[in-house]
Formats: C-alpha cells, sequence, structure tokens
C-alpha cells in the first residue's frame, strides 16, 4: 500500500442544496507530516477536533497543514436533483411500492401509513446510495486511483450518512476492497482535514469571504483534474442535470 484516500461529505443526500464529498490522496509518508503537524496545531489551539468551523477561526495555525504534499478532489451533487427523478417517476421501484394498498399492510390506519412511508423512505435512501453516491466514489476512483492498481491504495471514510455496509458494498463493486470507516473522525487527521475542505467548499458556494480566501490561498492550487474532459474538478456527478445558473455557480472553483 502506497497511498492513502480520505473522503469526507457536507451537506445531506435528501435534503438542502448541495451534497459535497471531498477525497484527499496522500502518500504514506507525507500523511505522517500530516497527521504531527495537525496533532501539534490541535495542542496550540487546543481545539478537540478540527472541523471547517475551528480551521476558519484559527487558519493562521493551522496554514502549515496546506504546505504538505497531497491532492483534492471534489464531487457534488444537488439533492433536488435526485428528488426530481423521483416525482417524473423514473425509478419504477418507487411506483410500485407507491401502489401498494392499505389491505396489504398489517395494523391500523397509522401503522399501515407509517409502515409504507418507512418502506419508500428506505427505497429512496438505498436507491440515491447506489446511483448518485456510487457515482461520486466511482469518479473518484477514476480520477486517484491508478487503473488495475488498486492494491496501492486505502480508502479511509468518516461514517456515511447510510449503513456502513452498504456503503462498503458499493466502493466494493466499484473495485477497491481496501476500506476503512472511521467511527470517530476526531482521531483520524485525514477525515479532520477533508472536513475542513468540505466545509470551505461549500461555504464558498454561498459567498462566504473566508471560505474564498482560504480556497483561493490553500486549497485551489492542490486542485487535480481541473482541465479534465471526463471528470473535471469540481465533479459534478449527473452533469446533465445541472442548469445553467448551477454550472456557472460552481465555475468559480476554476
Amino acid at each position: 500500500m502506497e497511498y492513502l484516500i480520505f473522503t469526507d461529505e457536507s451537506g445531506k443526500w435528501n435534503e438542502g442544496d448541495y451534497y459535497i464529498r471531498v477525497w484527499i490522496k496522500i502518500s504514506l509518508k507525507d500523511y505522517e507530516i500530516l497527521r504531527k503537524e495537525i496533532i501539534f496545531a490541535k495542542y496550540e489551539t487546543r481545539v478537540k477536533e478540527l472541523k471547517w468551523e475551528k480551521f476558519s477561526k484559527n487558519s493562521e495555525k493551522f496554514k502549515n497543514i496546506f504546505s504538505i504534499n497531497f491532492e483534492i478532489f471534489v464531487t457534488i451533487s444537488i439533492p433536488k436533483h435526485f428528488q426530481d427523478r423521483l416525482d417524473c417517476d423514473s425509478y419504477n421501484i418507487i411506483k410500485t411500492l407507491k401502489r401498494i394498498k392499505d389491505i396489504q399492510l398489517t395494523g391500523g390506519e397509522m401503522l399501515k401509513r407509517i409502515i409504507k412511508d418507512k418502506i419508500i423512505n428506505s427505497a429512496n435512501h438505498t436507491l440515491f446510495f447506489n446511483i448518485f453516491e456510487k457515482q461520486h466514489i466511482k469518479n473518484s476512483i477514476e480520477t486517484l486511483v491508478e487503473e488495475n492498481n488498486y492494491n496501492s491504495y486505502k480508502y479511509i471514510i468518516d461514517t456515511p450518512q447510510c449503513l456502513d455496509k452498504e456503503w462498503l458494498d458499493i466502493i466494493r463493486e466499484c473495485g477497491v476492497s481496501n476500506v476503512e470507516i472511521k467511527k470517530k473522525s476526531e482521531e483520524c487527521p485525514g477525515i479532520e482535514l477533508a472536513d475542513v475542505i468540505a466545509g470551505c467548499i461549500y461555504g464558498y458556494i454561498f459567498g462566504n469571504y473566508k471560505a474564498e480566501c482560504t480556497y483561493k490561498n490553500y486549497i485551489k492550487n492542490k486542485m487535480v483534474n481541473m482541465k479534465s474532459q471526463k471528470h473535471p474538478n469540481p465533479n459534478l456527478i449527473f452533469y446533465q442535470d445541472f442548469t445553467e445558473e448551477q454550472k456557472g455557480r460552481l465555475n468559480k472553483f476554476r
């Protein structure tokens, strides 16, 4: 194993304006330097867990993190795009579940309604992670992982917004078997850094001045694939679903 790829998210898959994933690729040697730098800066600032909010208030103390060699890839989807597909009945399974009649369910009226809603919500959740989230993962692999050399990489992820086993199944289906889920992000400097960058990206989209300065001063020169035709960075998941206004807002990163 030669490289680690850390990932964390900002936003929720099913609500809000954006669902953002940040992927950080770093060599084992450079990660050891990064780990020590973050631990030292946290000690100096008395920060228990490094997140975007903490970084933005102590950027001078933490800025040396970005002098270390690593690469950043960002994938972005919009929760409304998934909802639009549901509203257009793009997924047959949801149409089928919605047609379930009360007589086919167990219990009183309230229980039947609760059961039906839970079944549909669970199906929505599963569809998102097997279609949208899978595309986030797949594009990161195609960008950051050398083809046919998967054994040289290990993915490390903060606890995802779905069942751990489901997320592991998805990434393994994409070809990566060396994966670890971290339950305590404060104990994993790579995840903490991914959180800082994800929060910065989210804030910059909405015009946060501190986020803009952080992005331009520290993050932009570490973004890979900025001019790629296949997976440009930031990478818009299901690009065809984005409006021109949405594309324009996200072009600021380039």
